[in-house]
């Protein structure tokens, strides 16, 4: 297959920022979007979803609905897999879900072939499961379960719907992410303030939290560095 403009869905505006550095800004029904190019031609479109399956799959039926010829699930992951650090990038081969309404979604043909055609360096990323959870995965312990459970290498909260909308559209489908926190790193239940349902960031529920509990601060830092680890390798990832 030749790829000449691709759709991209992503959770959050930070994701989107990182993913297509000067888009060009727009709004798709309630969600805002951003257009370019890549620097080899390919033509996009980046929607941001926001958090969740429900909010994902009605920004892909969007995405869908323009006819690309490959849509895409970019955004940060919960690492589940030992040794995955943080700032790794993992694409999947098969995505399950926790969710009862997604049944699992596996590569086929010409899904491979789209990410292979898109990521030509796809050899040196690891492939493998992984697996999209209805509530965010915050402790090792948890972490650890779900990888025990799942085989799955990393986690997050929208790729499936992703994944069986573009299935259902007959168009191919590739997920990339990003680890933002390995399977050792425990999430303060705290940082989920900062993002809303749209997947816009917000300093200030941050700080009210760390007035109520300074010692936060300390949880906050490395994590904040491991997520910037994770955005800086979605940057350079197309």
């Amino acid at each position: 297959m030749t790829i000449k403009n691709i759709a991209i869905v992503v959770a959050m505006e930070q994701e989107a920022d990182a993913v297509c550095h000067a888009g060009k800004q727009g709004q798709l029904a309630e969600f805002k979007t951003l257009s370019g190019s890549l620097k080899n031609g390919i033509k996009y479109k980046c929607i941001i979803s926001g958090i969740g399956t429900e909010r994902a799959a009605k920004a892909s039926q969007l995405m869908c609905a323009e006819n690309p010829d490959l849509i895409l699930s970019i955004g940060v992951s919960g690492g589940l897999a030992p040794g995955l650090q943080a700032g790794t990038i993992v694409t999947a081969t098969t995505i399950h879900s926790d969710i009862a309404d997604y049944a699992p979604w596996h590569e086929n043909d010409e899904d491979a072939k789209g990410r292979s055609e898109l990521l030509p360096t796809c050899g040196d990323i690891q492939c493998g499961r992984l697996i999209t959870a209805e509530k965010p995965v915050l402790t090792p312990d948890d972490k650890v379960l779900m990888h025990d459970r799942t085989g799955a290498l990393a986690v997050d909260m929208e790729s499936i719907a992703v994944a069986r909308t573009a299935r259902a559209s007959k168009i191919p489908f590739a997920c990339i992410r990003a680890v933002s926190d390995d399977s050792t790193r425990k999430i303060p239940i705290e940082s989920m303030s900062g993002v809303d349902e749209t997947g816009k960031t917000s300093l200030k529920p941050i700080l009210i939290a760390i007035l109520k509990r300074p010692t936060l601060i300390l949880e906050l830092i490395p994590m904040g560095m491991d997520y910037s680890k994770a955005l800086k390798a979605l940057s350079n990832i197309l």
